[in-house]
């Protein structure tokens, strides 16, 4: 049997250390209700205790411990509802777009410094980070966007050889 406190002016229950806090039908004047998973005892705010025997389980225990239990099972299958409802969202074309577009805008970022006038390329390696760039800008509207959403299903262009070297002049 398991371990069980309820103090029902705090709305708690808990069963093998697990609590919970919520509404539920009691005594108005029970203050609390112990047991050691053999026997217990019942504290009245006003009259003596009453110690509970291992017969007094199924009428004056059971009935809180169920209590509990169904509303555990309400609160996961709430949580169950909720991280699909948000794994829907997460994966709706919506989304994906938005993620898709973030990651593009960020490797567009990336190479800012690299189309600045002053900076030092030679003309083909402003080409392609030019083109670099435009194929970046163009993915989202390729057949099969938002893919998964900028991940690895993302096809995305190859970086010119002028973002994988720390400069030309080591050429």
């Amino acid at each position: 049997m398991s371990t069980v406190t309820i103090v029902p002016s705090d709305k708690l229950i808990i069963v093998d250390d697990e609590a919970l806090v919520f509404d539920f039908p009691a005594p108005e004047n029970m203050h609390a209700l112990q047991w050691d998973g053999q026997r217990g005892h019942i504290e009245w705010e006003d009259d003596y205790n009453w110690p509970l025997e291992p017969e007094a389980y199924e009428e004056e225990v059971a009935p809180y411990v169920a209590l509990w239990q169904a509303e555990k099972v309400r609160r996961e299958n709430a949580a169950a509802e909720a991280e699909a409802a948000r794994l829907a969202e997460y994966n709706g074309e919506e989304e994906r777009f938005a993620r898709l577009r973030a990651e593009r805008d960020r490797r567009i970022a990336a190479t800012d410094y690299l189309i600045m006038q002053d900076y030092p390329l030679t003309e083909d390696s402003r080409a392609a980070v030019q083109a670099y760039r435009q194929a970046l800008r163009d993915l989202p509207v390729l057949e099969g966007a938002p893919w998964d959403g900028g991940g690895e299903a993302t096809p995305w262009p190859a970086m010119p050889d002028v973002l994988t070297r720390k400069s030309e002049a080591t050429l």
